[in-house]
């Protein structure tokens, strides 16, 4: 079932622009991820320090908040559906929360109290640039505490969750 690609259904779009149904954030994290481009395989590979396994992608279509790639939607699409500009003001919205709950749960489960201050950055962040600008802090923060490989295995998740921002010009 890994190599299946998902797709969020109306009532995943919903969660993610509402909070309508108050999903849990870890599996939030891992709706907001669903793009209908990525395998279950790589959306765990993403996630997989948050604990996510293919449970919680099984549970997120139990639930009806994804569906396997070319399925029909359960609903239909209102007619009130959102255009192309609003879709990426969304997108962006779904990565600075997947970014902002990273971060968040590296911090808590990897740092502790040591990692005080760059949450604090992380609580006053308001563009995805603030989050790519912190990289390299939060890295060196995680190099010292912990282990190499742990380390590498945190980058690695960084870096692909980063990788997904356009960067502003110097």
């Amino acid at each position: 079932m890994p190599t299946t690609i998902f797709d969020k259904t109306d009532k995943g779009r919903e969660e993610i622009i509402s909070r309508k149904y108050r999903l849990a954030s870890r599996l939030r994290t891992l709706l907001v991820l669903v793009d209908g481009k990525h395998t279950g395989e790589d959306l765990l590979s993403k996630v997989s320090a948050l604990g996510l396994t293919q449970a919680s992608l099984d549970e997120l279509e139990h639930l009806g908040f994804i569906q396997r790639h070319g399925q029909p939607a359960p609903a239909p699409v209102p007619e009130n559906a959102l255009d192309d500009n609003q879709n990426s003001q969304i997108n962006s919205a779904e990565l600075f929360q997947v970014l902002y709950d990273f971060y968040t749960e590296t911090i808590k489960n990897n740092l502790g109290l040591r990692g005080y201050n760059i949450q604090f950055i992380v609580e006053r962040a308001t563009t995805l640039q603030d989050f790519h600008d912190l990289r390299v802090p939060f890295l060196d923060a995680i190099n010292k505490t912990q282990t190499e490989k742990k380390a590498l295995e945190l980058r690695d998740q960084l870096d692909e969750l980063l990788s997904i921002i356009p960067l502003r010009s110097p």
